[in-house]
């Protein structure tokens, strides 16, 4: 039995939006589901947009390998087609060696997915350089933060 998971697309820079690149991201996407396919029997779809902006892919995976199967490292066959079969027209898109982020979306209509990227590795770097620090300013930001998410765990799955 296959398990299907929608994984949104998104540039890691925020200036570059997936949807002004669905041709290109169809034809990595196709050119990573034969290796895909071959050794894992994972299907991936077509890409497909949703809402003005949101690209999505849903995945396939065979139930016995759901729990083990990183999506992120599996599609990087995308990323390296856009990067070594588009004449340099992404390169300068990178971003800490990264091109594209994988996000796994319960419902593609459903994602409202407003806070860029940037934003995100942002906010993760603020909070690992408050865990570096032992004050009790920083001690306090931390216990805030645990709480809020703590409650949010019984309300968002994933986390």
């Amino acid at each position: 039995m296959l398990v299907s998971k929608n994984i949104q697309i998104e540039f890691a820079d925020s200036s570059m939006k997936a949807i002004d690149a669905i041709y290109d991201i169809r034809e990595g996407v196709r050119s990573a589901s034969l290796n895909l396919y071959s050794r894992y029997d994972v299907q991936i779809q077509t890409p497909m947009l949703y809402g003005e902006d949101k690209v999505v892919v849903e995945i396939k995976i065979p139930e016995d390998r759901v729990e083990t199967f990183a999506i992120g490292p599996h599609l990087k066959g995308v990323a390296n087609y856009l990067l070594k079969s588009c004449n340099g027209r992404y390169d300068q898109y990178v971003v800490g060696k990264r091109l594209l982020v994988y996000t796994e979306v319960a419902a593609p209509d459903m994602s409202d997915n407003r806070f860029p990227m940037e934003d995100r590795l942002e906010a993760v770097a603020k909070f690992a350089r408050l865990l570096e620090r032992s004050d009790e300013d920083a001690m306090d930001a931390i216990s805030r933060i645990l709480v809020i998410l703590k409650d949010s765990e019984n309300s968002i799955t994933g986390l």
